[in-house]
């Protein structure tokens, strides 16, 4: 009897110790960012500094929650979760799930996307013409959109950090590879990588390093026909500086 207790005491601590690792992990930020699911939903934080002579904490909770109860009250369930909002010393953290990508970006009124690349280029996304090759959290060189198969990809149009469930594979030239999963858009990091980066481009075309593209995309590439190029060249003069707003404007990760 003796050694079947200490069995099961086993067990229970193992059940215990997982149970925590996988639900009582907290999704923590130090900037506005997003982490993206391998259901689809998504985990957000948005970390301001406020005056305090401008602010009160119970009004603003009030007003997200408030806010959250609306778009709710809008939707099928309750698409939206307040996990976290608190104010410390001037600093507020707030944490939402959202169960879709949609949901974040009805409810925050900014360009938002998860999913598969065709499903972007369906949705009439404007993709860039250049992306940064990613491997093991590093930008090795540049490919084109046509060089690049039918992955995943998040397209977002605010600055904030971004992680991703997989590998991350290619993102457009504003973000910053930060690590495997996880890549940035905001100004102050793209600033602080861009001399570093500048020196290691310099470096690679003195020893003739310069990027190419893998050449390993053949099938199962997202479709970018060329028609949508000649249908766009008849409407240049009306969508060019709109195609290049966005261009300059959203940010895409794309992972396996």
């Amino acid at each position: 009897m003796g050694n079947i207790m200490k069995k099961w005491k086993g067990i229970l601590a193992v059940i215990l110790i997982t149970g925590c690792l996988g639900g009582c992990s907290q999704f923590q930020a130090e900037h506005n960012a997003v982490k993206v699911k391998r259901d689809g939903s998504v985990q957000a934080a948005v970390i301001d500094t406020l005056d305090k002579s401008y602010y009160s904490e119970d009004e603003l909770k009030q007003t997200i929650d408030d806010s959250v109860s609306a778009y709710n009250q809008s939707q099928e369930g309750d698409p939206i979760v307040v996990k976290k909002f608190n104010v410390t010393d001037g600093k507020a953290e707030l944490y939402m799930n959202y169960a879709a990508s949609r949901d974040y970006q009805d409810f925050n009124n900014v360009t938002f996307y998860a999913g598969d690349l065709q499903g972007a280029y369906n949705q009439k996304y404007e993709f860039p013409d250049e992306f940064q090759k990613v491997e093991n959290g590093k930008v090795t060189g540049s490919v084109t959109r046509s060089d690049i198969l039918n992955y995943n990809v998040v397209i977002c149009s605010e600055e904030m950090d971004i992680e991703v469930p997989g590998k991350i594979l290619y993102v457009t030239t504003d973000a910053v590879v930060t690590g495997k999963k996880t890549a940035t858009s905001i100004s102050e990091e793209r600033e602080k990588a861009a001399e570093s980066e500048t020196e290691t481009a310099s470096e690679s075309e003195s020893t003739g390093g310069g990027s190419k593209s893998d050449g390993n995309a053949e099938k199962g590439q997202f479709e970018v026909e060329s028609e949508s190029k000649s249908a766009a060249g008849n409407e240049a003069s009306d969508t060019a500086d709109d195609a290049e707003e966005v261009k300059h404007t959203l940010t895409f990760v794309i992972y396996e």
